[in-house]
């Protein structure tokens, strides 16, 4: 019996992996931060765009893990969202530099699973700032901050030493397997157990429109983290070979 898996299970697992573009503009919900009883200042639609375009041309640096918030006090001058973060994700096409990199930040890092068959080669990762987790705080930061300043269009730059969400890809011809660790957004209690819905479960009007979606996936959970392993249809790899890879698959 097929079970329809929906788009919304898998889409904050699987439809960012390992994107193409170093910089992501992500616009956020209207209503994260906290409202401030101050008037909000005036913007116009001048000055979004050249905040805009100054974020783009701060962007032009590949790989550096550089992250903006944008606010814009009237939303309508900004697609109808007050934020819009600009950010370039740790990128990696060397298994050594991603595990450097990694292992400058805190929680979870993800390694090449022990048993993983011959043939199988690293491909590419990234990691992403841990922006689910702490977007109100984020938010609510950088709008005290304009308003304390009286400005409608304001900026900052937000350091993080934490990983947000982290993506793996190894390859062996045309069969390929991708893993990744992100923040748990609701925090219920940990499951270790191993959940597994095969590539055949998608229903089709997801398989249709979003194709790269249907996949194998294992996945499993602690207190703070959610994580799986995915593979292409057709894979040889089974729902065992999954869960063995999984044992190692974090670094301790």
């Amino acid at each position: 019996m097929k079970f329809p898996i929906k788009a919304a299970v898998v889409a904050s697992s699987i439809a960012m992996l390992l994107g193409t573009a170093n910089m992501t503009e992500a616009a956020t919900v209207n209503n994260s931060a906290q409202a401030v009883t101050a008037k909000a200042p005036a913007a116009d639609q001048k000055a979004v765009e050249a905040a805009k375009k100054e974020l783009s041309q701060k962007l032009q640096q590949k790989n550096t893990g550089d992250m903006y918030l944008l606010y814009v006090a009237d939303k309508n001058l900004n697609g109808g969202s007050e934020f819009l973060y600009y950010l370039d994700m740790f990128q990696s096409t060397n298994y050594e530099d991603y595990l450097n990199q990694a292992a400058k930040l805190q929680g979870p890092v993800l390694q090449k699973p022990e048993g993983l068959p011959e043939g199988y080669k690293f491909v590419k990762g990234n990691i992403q700032p841990p922006i689910a987790k702490n977007l109100a705080e984020y938010q609510r930061e950088v709008k005290a901050e304009a308003e304390a300043q009286g400005k409608g269009v304001y900026y900052k730059k937000l350091d993080w030493k934490e990983m947000g969400e982290i993506n793996l890809e190894f390859a062996n011809g045309k069969d390929n397997l991708q893993m990744q660790v992100s923040h748990k957004i609701n925090k219920d209690k940990a499951s270790g157990e191993y959940r597994y819905h095969t590539a055949d479960e998608f229903d089709a009007e997801t398989a249709k429109k979003h194709p790269e979606w249907v996949r194998n996936i294992l996945s499993w959970s602690d207190e703070d983290h959610v994580y799986n392993i995915t593979t292409n249809p057709g894979n040889p790899l089974t729902k065992e070979d999954l869960i063995k890879f999984a044992e190692t698959a974090v670094k301790k």
